[in-house]
Formats: structure tokens, sequence, C-alpha cells
């Protein structure tokens, strides 16, 4: 939103975009939405699919950023294609 030139239309935006009736609208070409119960089960996707998520902090993860992408660069920049 930083910089718009129209901030109210875009913070009406944003909550809708995270409310109930956004999710309900996201369920009919996504299998998994943020809201919890919306998505109807879908055979592919196992039940218990969020306990076997990684659990991340992102907050950690914003403060290391520049540590974290020296760290990925390192290990797999050889194997991107060349710029």
């Amino acid at each position: 939103m930083k910089g718009t030139k129209n901030l109210d239309a875009a913070h009406k935006l944003a909550d809708w975009s995270a409310s109930q009736s956004a999710n309900e609208l996201y369920e009919k070409n996504f299998a998994i939405v943020a809201m919890h119960g919306i998505a109807k089960p879908n055979p592919l996707i196992p039940a218990n699919y969020e306990h076997r998520l990684v659990k991340q902090d992102l907050r950690w993860s914003a403060t290391n950023r520049e540590r974290i992408l020296t760290e990925w660069t390192r290990r797999y920049d050889a194997k991107s294609e060349p710029k």
C-alpha cells in the first residue's frame, strides 16, 4: 500500500482479501485457503496437512534475511542459470 494514491481503497481491498467471503471465493479455485474450515476435504491432501507444514518464525526470517540469502546463494547459486 506504500505509495498508493488511494490508501482508503487499498485498505478496503486488503481487508476484504482476508475476509471469510473472500476465502469462500478462493476455495472455488484453490484446495487450501487461509481460513480454517472453509476448504472442502480433498482426497489428495492429507487431513492433517497443517501439522506437516514447516514451522517458520517470520520475524526471525525477516531479521536474518541477508544471512539466509547469503547461505542460499552459497549452497544453490551454482545450480542457477547464468545471469
